[in-house]
């Protein structure tokens, strides 16, 4: 052998050495480094929502993992040697402070441990929009608006209105959920009423506040402003009767509505008359305006609305028909009172218990026509202040809350909140110019007042007849199905038109059967059993057979009833004439 092959043979055992040396020292190496475990991330951070969030993992054998917490879990929980792609998924919190949560990896005796650390939530009020604004009148079942809040505290709402004079006009409706640390939505809804006023528009701050506070806490609030429009301003005119009487029909919800695109006098129970007036402006114009109005079949419980007084040139003013009258209790306010020309008022199923006090300034009135109210007494100051001027007709019939099927002795104690009751007061039977008195269906009881008049101290009847001094001008009396007892006046029996009352039917007839608060049998004791004389009111004419008015009072509300070509509708009707079309007194 050569010495260079001997080099070389020396010199491949030396490689070959290196090379087995540098293998036993690599899986040395590696055997160090798989047998234990490694993983990519050991802290993680969640918010309240929670989520999922992966790491790798190497191992050099089998591995599991476990959780110290329930809602934090780990997928795959387990796996063999190698690398490996864990999920960890943690749940939304349901506390307002912090959280932690422990995952520990372990590979045969090595071990590995992530924290996962998952913040609280933070009390919260939040709502989805800061401002609502709404007109001053849409249809009122589309009087609401919505809003959604989103919150994970108890609250209180409060409502701050900017003027303390128009407050009450927003009503909440809201049904709570129950409280969670997780913010939950939910719906709040605010009811609003028609807006009338014209100077400005109304606004209203509305505070959501937190309503349990723990010690220095300092409670969170969210507000929202809520404002309405300003209604458009109603000037006495042809266009401001037209906007004032929308306005009214609106606010006590009558249940019909006028065409707004026909002329005004198409306008149904509405009549109108070219006037002469003096404007805002000073300015004296003739111009059609609103001179009769009629409302029947509506909804309040509160007064004839203020906008009633800009109609200044009404003449006639029915409302008939309030839903539920019987059980309201609506004190009428003066805003009627300044209507200037008003001669025949009638309130008819209002709801009414009681009347102004300025009423008695309404010196223009001829007609007030109450009945089918809830008054207790008669407002007879305000009639006999009336009486002094133009007032000739005044009806308070059924003015009865409550029915007592003729048993007014068993309802004794609450008499006087059945309606008009008690003894009829002197004053009524003093009146100078008022020609109708309706108190039928009534609990008044007792005597009819007998005046002072003895028909004793003459002989012939003609004689009893023309020296009562009582109510010469009356033409109608109306008493019928009320408690009274004992005996009928003088007065009344011998005035001169007690035929035309129909006494029968409208006077001696009270409740069948009934029983005044003493328990005693309701009637009259001396009732005529025939009336001979005839109506000094009413002639025969001998052209058509007709009865005709010898007095000319009717005449003066004929036009009332005439037929209106024009419109095809009939127009308002003035009290006095439509009592007579009702009531016709006896033939002769």
């Amino acid at each position: 052998m050569s010495i260079y092959s001997y080099f070389i043979r020396k010199s491949l055992f030396l490689l070959l050495g290196l090379a087995l040396l540098s293998i036993a020292s690599c899986n040395e190496e590696d055997e160090v480094f798989i047998t234990g475990i490694t993983l990519s991330e050991e802290n993680l951070n969640f918010n309240a929502n929670g989520g999922t969030y992966t790491i790798n993992l190497t191992a050099g054998q089998d591995w599991t993992v476990m959780s110290d917490r329930e809602w934090c879990m780990v997928s795959p929980a387990n796996g063999t040697n190698g690398s490996t792609v864990c999920e960890i998924r943690v749940d939304s919190s349901y506390l307002y402070k912090e959280r932690e949560a422990h995952l520990t990896f372990r590979c045969g005796k090595f071990s590995k441990q992530v924290v996962i650390n998952q913040l609280g939530y933070e009390k919260v009020i939040k709502l989805d929009k800061d401002l609502i604004e709404v007109a001053d009148f849409t249809d009122y079942e589309d009087m609401f608006e919505t809003i959604k809040v989103t919150s994970n505290i108890s609250y209180n709402i409060e409502i701050e209105y900017d003027d303390p004079q128009r407050t009450g006009w927003i009503k909440v409706k809201h049904e709570a959920p129950s409280v969670e640390s997780i913010p939950r939505p939910s719906t709040v809804r605010f009811d609003y009423e028609l807006y009338t006023e014209s100077d400005k528009d109304r606004t209203a701050t509305i505070i959501f506040r937190q309503k349990e506070v723990e010690n220095n806490e300092t409670p969170i609030e969210t507000r929202l402003t809520f404002r309405q429009k300003k209604a458009q301003e109603i000037i006495p005119s042809r266009e401001g009767d037209s906007l004032a009487v929308l306005a009214i029909a609106r606010i006590m919800r009558c249940a019909f509505n006028w065409d707004t695109s026909l002329p005004l006098i198409h306008w149904n129970n509405i009549m109108t008359e070219e006037v002469e007036y003096v404007n805002e402006k000073g300015e004296t114009v003739d111009e059609l305006r609103i001179v009769g109005l009629r409302f029947s079949m509506f909804d309040t419980d509160k007064s004839i609305p203020y906008q009633i007084r800009k109609l200044d040139q009404l003449r006639t003013l029915i409302l008939t028909g309030n839903t539920d009258a019987a059980g309201k209790n609506i004190e009428l306010e003066d805003d009627i009172t300044y209507l200037p020309n008003l001669k025949s008022l009638s309130l008819l199923g209002y709801g009414i218990s009681k009347l102004p006090e300025r009423m008695k300034q309404m010196t223009q009135l001829k007609e007030l026509e109450l009945s089918g109210n809830n008054l207790t007494s008669i407002p007879i100051d305000i009639i006999t202040e009336l009486d002094k001027h133009n007032l000739e007709y005044i009806n308070l019939a059924n003015n009865r809350v409550k029915d007592v099927f003729g048993k007014l002795n068993e309802n004794a104690e609450e008499k006087n909140t059945l309606g008009l009751h008690g003894i009829l007061p002197e004053a009524l039977f003093t009146l100078k110019n008022v020609v109708y008195i309706g108190l039928s269906y009534n609990y008044f009881e007792g005597e009819i007042p007998d005046m002072g008049y003895d028909a004793s101290l003459y002989e012939s009847e003609e004689e009893k007849i023309a020296n009562n001094p009582i109510m010469p001008q009356l033409e109608n009396l109306a008493l019928n199905l009320n408690f009274l007892t004992g005996n009928l006046p003088d007065w009344i029996l011998y005035h001169k038109n007690l035929k035309c009352w129909d006494p029968y039917t409208l006077i001696f007839n009270q409740y069948e059967n009934g029983k005044d608060s003493t328990g005693k049998r309701v009637g009259f004791d001396n009732e005529p059993s025939y009336i001979r004389r005839a109506c000094p009111l009413w002639s025969e004419d001998d052209e058509d057979t007709e009865l005709t008015k010898a007095n000319s009072f009717n005449a003066n509300f004929r036009y009332n009833m005439e037929f209106d070509a024009s419109s095809g509708n009939y127009p308002i009707l003035g009290l006095q004439g439509g009592w007579r079309v009702n009531y016709q007194p006896m033939r002769k």
